[in-house]
């Protein structure tokens, strides 16, 4: 399983550029939760995964939103499962509250689309945001 992002087009995808704006801690935590899913080959169910509901959003397709939790910060990141069993990032954001905000979730829905229409996809670099 690997972890790959939208390749935008300058040197950073928008996820990683999601990365800088949150504490080293949190990126860390972040990058160690896609690290264990892709070392178990994976998205195991655990309390911190959930689905949006397509329903109320009103998309087509699986989007799941991983609750990362890091001292007094909340991040929350949106990430499809591909037909290959790869995982991609859609848009992380910090979370402020109870519900996803209706932006966020827009902006994931818009990076679904782009998926779909065959986007450049690129390996996200776990590593680099590990302690």
């Amino acid at each position: 399983m690997k972890i790959l992002s939208i390749q935008e087009h300058n040197d950073l995808s928008e996820f990683e550029v999601f990365l800088h704006t949150v504490s080293g801690k949190l990126a860390a935590a972040i990058c160690k939760k896609f690290q264990a899913y892709g070392e178990i080959n994976d998205i195991y169910s655990c309390n911190s995964l959930k689905i949006l509901n397509p329903k109320i959003w009103g998309y087509k397709g699986t989007i799941y939103k991983l609750r990362v939790d890091c001292g007094k910060e909340s991040a929350r990141v949106l990430f499809v499962k591909t037909p290959d069993n790869d995982l991609v990032l859609l848009h992380g954001f910090i979370k402020k509250t109870r519900k996803t905000p209706s932006k966020d979730a827009k902006i994931a829905m818009g990076n679904l689309e782009r998926l779909k229409n065959n986007v450049a996809l690129t390996q996200f670099p776990l590593t680099k945001y590990s302690p």
